[in-house]
Protein backbone atom coordinates (compact mmCIF):
# COMPACT_ATOMS: atom_id res chain seq x y z
CA UNK A 1 0.00 0.00 0.00
CA UNK A 2 1.56 3.04 -0.83
CA UNK A 3 1.99 6.27 1.49
CA UNK A 4 -1.00 8.03 0.37
CA UNK A 5 -3.53 5.13 0.61
CA UNK A 6 -2.15 4.52 4.00
CA UNK A 7 -2.97 7.88 5.31
CA UNK A 8 -6.50 8.13 3.88
CA UNK A 9 -7.38 4.55 5.16
CA UNK A 10 -5.90 6.20 8.83
CA UNK A 11 -8.02 9.20 8.33
CA UNK A 12 -11.29 7.06 7.28
CA UNK A 13 -10.60 4.81 9.92
CA UNK A 14 -10.44 8.04 12.80
CA UNK A 15 -13.54 9.62 11.15
CA UNK A 16 -15.52 6.91 11.60
CA UNK A 17 -14.83 5.57 15.31
CA UNK A 18 -15.08 9.52 16.02
CA UNK A 19 -18.57 9.42 14.75
CA UNK A 20 -18.99 6.47 16.58
CA UNK A 21 -18.03 7.84 19.61
CA UNK A 22 -19.97 11.07 19.71
CA UNK A 23 -22.92 8.92 18.32
CA UNK A 24 -22.72 6.72 21.30
CA UNK A 25 -22.20 9.75 23.78
CA UNK A 26 -25.34 11.83 22.77
CA UNK A 27 -27.28 7.97 22.59
CA UNK A 28 -26.35 7.71 26.06
CA UNK A 29 -25.84 10.93 27.74
CA UNK A 30 -22.86 10.66 28.50
CA UNK A 31 -20.28 13.32 30.31
CA UNK A 32 -20.28 16.43 27.85
CA UNK A 33 -23.75 16.40 26.46
CA UNK A 34 -25.97 19.22 27.45
CA UNK A 35 -29.71 17.77 28.33
CA UNK A 36 -32.59 18.71 26.71
CA UNK A 37 -32.54 22.84 26.85
CA UNK A 38 -29.45 23.25 29.55
CA UNK A 39 -26.94 24.45 26.85
CA UNK A 40 -24.72 26.56 29.35
CA UNK A 41 -26.63 28.11 32.05
CA UNK A 42 -25.28 28.83 35.10
CA UNK A 43 -26.45 26.31 37.49
CA UNK A 44 -27.16 26.87 41.14
CA UNK A 45 -24.28 25.54 43.81
CA UNK A 46 -26.41 22.44 44.69
CA UNK A 47 -27.21 21.51 41.67
CA UNK A 48 -23.92 20.41 41.67
CA UNK A 49 -23.48 16.60 43.21
CA UNK A 50 -19.81 17.42 45.21
CA UNK A 51 -21.21 20.88 46.07
CA UNK A 52 -19.79 21.06 50.13
CA UNK A 53 -20.59 24.67 50.62
CA UNK A 54 -17.10 25.15 52.41
CA UNK A 55 -15.82 28.91 51.43
CA UNK A 56 -12.66 30.05 52.67
CA UNK A 57 -11.65 33.25 51.54
CA UNK A 58 -9.20 36.35 52.90
CA UNK A 59 -8.38 39.29 51.56
CA UNK A 60 -5.85 41.76 51.28
CA UNK A 61 -5.60 45.95 50.41
CA UNK A 62 -7.72 46.98 53.35
CA UNK A 63 -9.99 50.69 52.80
CA UNK A 64 -11.76 52.04 55.20
CA UNK A 65 -14.70 54.24 53.36
CA UNK A 66 -14.73 57.36 55.47
CA UNK A 67 -13.13 57.10 58.87
CA UNK A 68 -13.83 55.86 62.45
CA UNK A 69 -13.60 59.61 63.75
CA UNK A 70 -16.06 61.23 60.85
CA UNK A 71 -18.79 63.36 62.79
CA UNK A 72 -22.37 63.59 61.09
CA UNK A 73 -23.07 64.45 58.31
CA UNK A 74 -20.98 61.93 56.29
CA UNK A 75 -20.86 59.52 53.22
CA UNK A 76 -19.86 56.35 53.72
CA UNK A 77 -20.69 54.90 50.39
CA UNK A 78 -18.63 57.22 48.86
CA UNK A 79 -19.57 56.55 44.91
CA UNK A 80 -17.05 59.75 44.02
CA UNK A 81 -13.67 57.71 46.00
CA UNK A 82 -12.34 60.73 47.66
CA UNK A 83 -12.64 59.79 51.00
CA UNK A 84 -11.18 56.28 51.12
CA UNK A 85 -8.70 55.53 53.48
CA UNK A 86 -6.18 53.08 53.02
CA UNK A 87 -5.52 51.26 56.72
CA UNK A 88 -3.19 47.77 57.61
CA UNK A 89 -5.82 44.90 58.04
CA UNK A 90 -7.36 42.26 56.54
CA UNK A 91 -10.59 39.48 56.42
CA UNK A 92 -10.50 36.28 56.84
CA UNK A 93 -13.94 34.69 56.05
CA UNK A 94 -14.46 30.92 56.37
CA UNK A 95 -18.24 29.78 55.95
CA UNK A 96 -20.44 26.93 54.87
CA UNK A 97 -23.24 28.39 52.98
CA UNK A 98 -25.21 24.76 52.95
CA UNK A 99 -25.58 25.16 56.95
CA UNK A 100 -25.20 29.01 57.23
CA UNK A 101 -22.67 29.25 59.95
CA UNK A 102 -19.45 29.82 60.38
CA UNK A 103 -17.27 33.03 60.89
CA UNK A 104 -15.90 35.88 59.65
CA UNK A 105 -13.42 38.20 60.92
CA UNK A 106 -11.91 41.66 59.94
CA UNK A 107 -9.34 43.64 61.90
CA UNK A 108 -7.95 46.91 60.98
CA UNK A 109 -5.67 49.73 63.10
CA UNK A 110 -6.54 53.61 62.28
CA UNK A 111 -4.27 55.86 63.81
CA UNK A 112 -3.64 53.88 67.26
CA UNK A 113 -6.45 52.47 67.43
CA UNK A 114 -6.96 48.73 66.76
CA UNK A 115 -10.48 46.84 65.19
CA UNK A 116 -11.78 43.69 65.01
CA UNK A 117 -15.06 42.51 63.52
CA UNK A 118 -16.73 39.13 64.49
CA UNK A 119 -19.36 38.04 62.46
CA UNK A 120 -20.79 34.73 63.36
CA UNK A 121 -24.56 35.10 63.29
CA UNK A 122 -26.35 34.28 60.11
CA UNK A 123 -29.72 34.94 59.79
CA UNK A 124 -32.16 36.14 56.10
CA UNK A 125 -34.59 38.37 56.25
CA UNK A 126 -35.69 37.92 52.27
CA UNK A 127 -35.93 34.53 50.57
CA UNK A 128 -33.17 35.58 48.23
CA UNK A 129 -30.55 35.00 51.09
CA UNK A 130 -31.02 31.49 51.26
CA UNK A 131 -30.74 31.24 55.05
CA UNK A 132 -28.63 33.69 56.20
CA UNK A 133 -25.34 32.86 53.76
CA UNK A 134 -25.81 32.58 49.64
CA UNK A 135 -23.97 32.13 46.82
CA UNK A 136 -24.52 32.83 42.90
CA UNK A 137 -27.09 35.50 43.61
CA UNK A 138 -27.77 39.49 42.19
CA UNK A 139 -28.07 41.87 44.61
CA UNK A 140 -28.60 45.98 44.87
CA UNK A 141 -29.30 47.82 42.05
CA UNK A 142 -32.19 46.94 40.15
CA UNK A 143 -31.61 43.12 40.48
CA UNK A 144 -34.83 43.16 42.92
CA UNK A 145 -32.83 42.13 46.07
CA UNK A 146 -31.62 44.17 48.57
CA UNK A 147 -31.86 47.61 48.52
CA UNK A 148 -30.47 50.00 45.28
CA UNK A 149 -28.30 51.89 47.08
CA UNK A 150 -25.28 49.99 45.52
CA UNK A 151 -24.98 48.66 41.83
CA UNK A 152 -26.70 45.30 40.92
CA UNK A 153 -23.74 43.11 41.40
CA UNK A 154 -22.99 39.66 41.09
CA UNK A 155 -22.46 37.54 44.25
CA UNK A 156 -20.18 34.76 44.24
CA UNK A 157 -21.01 34.27 48.18
CA UNK A 158 -22.89 36.97 50.50
CA UNK A 159 -23.67 36.80 53.97
CA UNK A 160 -26.33 38.66 56.37
CA UNK A 161 -27.16 38.78 60.22
CA UNK A 162 -25.25 40.40 63.11
CA UNK A 163 -21.76 41.69 64.24
CA UNK A 164 -20.26 42.90 67.12
CA UNK A 165 -16.88 45.07 66.24
CA UNK A 166 -14.43 46.02 68.99
CA UNK A 167 -11.81 48.89 69.85
CA UNK A 168 -8.79 48.02 71.75
CA UNK A 169 -10.95 44.89 73.24
CA UNK A 170 -13.46 47.09 74.07
CA UNK A 171 -16.69 46.64 72.72
CA UNK A 172 -17.86 49.35 70.34
CA UNK A 173 -20.76 47.95 68.76
CA UNK A 174 -23.12 44.81 69.62
CA UNK A 175 -25.08 42.95 67.65
CA UNK A 176 -25.33 45.17 64.70
CA UNK A 177 -26.76 44.06 61.66
CA UNK A 178 -24.25 43.06 59.48
CA UNK A 179 -23.59 42.25 55.31
CA UNK A 180 -20.41 41.17 53.37
CA UNK A 181 -20.44 40.60 49.97
CA UNK A 182 -18.01 38.67 47.63
CA UNK A 183 -18.81 40.36 44.53
CA UNK A 184 -17.67 42.01 40.88
CA UNK A 185 -14.98 44.85 41.39
CA UNK A 186 -17.28 48.06 42.24
CA UNK A 187 -14.65 51.03 41.87
CA UNK A 188 -12.66 52.23 38.79
CA UNK A 189 -9.38 50.78 39.22
CA UNK A 190 -7.26 54.31 38.60
CA UNK A 191 -9.90 56.56 39.81
CA UNK A 192 -11.24 54.70 42.51
CA UNK A 193 -14.94 55.77 41.49
CA UNK A 194 -18.05 53.33 41.60
CA UNK A 195 -20.05 55.15 38.24
CA UNK A 196 -23.87 54.86 39.73
CA UNK A 197 -26.15 55.08 39.03
CA UNK A 198 -26.11 55.60 35.37
CA UNK A 199 -28.19 55.94 32.32
CA UNK A 200 -27.65 51.93 31.39
CA UNK A 201 -27.78 50.62 27.42
CA UNK A 202 -26.77 47.09 28.65
CA UNK A 203 -28.34 45.18 31.26
CA UNK A 204 -25.80 44.34 33.30
CA UNK A 205 -24.84 45.90 36.34
CA UNK A 206 -22.34 49.03 36.57
CA UNK A 207 -20.03 46.45 38.05
CA UNK A 208 -16.76 44.93 36.42
CA UNK A 209 -16.60 41.06 36.18
CA UNK A 210 -12.56 41.35 35.49
CA UNK A 211 -12.24 41.69 38.83
CA UNK A 212 -13.27 40.90 42.74
CA UNK A 213 -13.48 42.57 45.86
CA UNK A 214 -15.27 42.17 49.52
CA UNK A 215 -17.34 44.78 51.21
CA UNK A 216 -18.68 44.28 54.73
CA UNK A 217 -20.49 46.85 56.28
CA UNK A 218 -21.58 47.17 60.23
CA UNK A 219 -24.53 49.59 60.72
CA UNK A 220 -27.09 50.65 63.45
CA UNK A 221 -30.94 50.33 63.62
CA UNK A 222 -31.02 53.89 64.36
CA UNK A 223 -31.62 56.31 61.36
CA UNK A 224 -29.84 59.20 60.56
CA UNK A 225 -31.19 61.14 57.85
CA UNK A 226 -27.89 63.49 57.46
CA UNK A 227 -25.77 60.46 56.89
CA UNK A 228 -25.46 58.06 53.49
CA UNK A 229 -26.37 55.91 53.84
CA UNK A 230 -28.97 57.54 56.30
CA UNK A 231 -28.21 55.55 59.74
CA UNK A 232 -26.67 56.86 62.74
CA UNK A 233 -23.62 53.76 62.88
CA UNK A 234 -22.21 52.45 59.42
CA UNK A 235 -18.97 51.14 58.89
CA UNK A 236 -18.05 50.00 55.49
CA UNK A 237 -14.47 48.37 54.44
CA UNK A 238 -13.36 46.86 51.01
CA UNK A 239 -10.85 44.49 49.92
CA UNK A 240 -9.40 44.98 46.80
CA UNK A 241 -7.14 41.76 47.06
CA UNK A 242 -8.95 38.64 47.21
CA UNK A 243 -7.55 35.13 47.76
CA UNK A 244 -9.68 31.75 47.81
CA UNK A 245 -7.98 29.20 50.22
Amino acid sequence: MTRGASLVVSILLVTGLGALFTSGSAEDGLFGTPKGVEGTRIFKAAEHPFYSGMFRLKGGGTILIGSMRDQSPWDHLDYSGKQLNPVQGGIEIDVNEVTNNGRVIAEFVESADRYRIVFDRFTARAPFQDGGIATRVYEHGDSGNGDPLYPKTWLYLGGWGAATMWKNDQVLYKDYDAHFMVMERSRDPKTHEVRYPVKRTLPGGETDPAAMEIDLWVRSKEQNPNNFPPFETFVHLCWEEVTWR
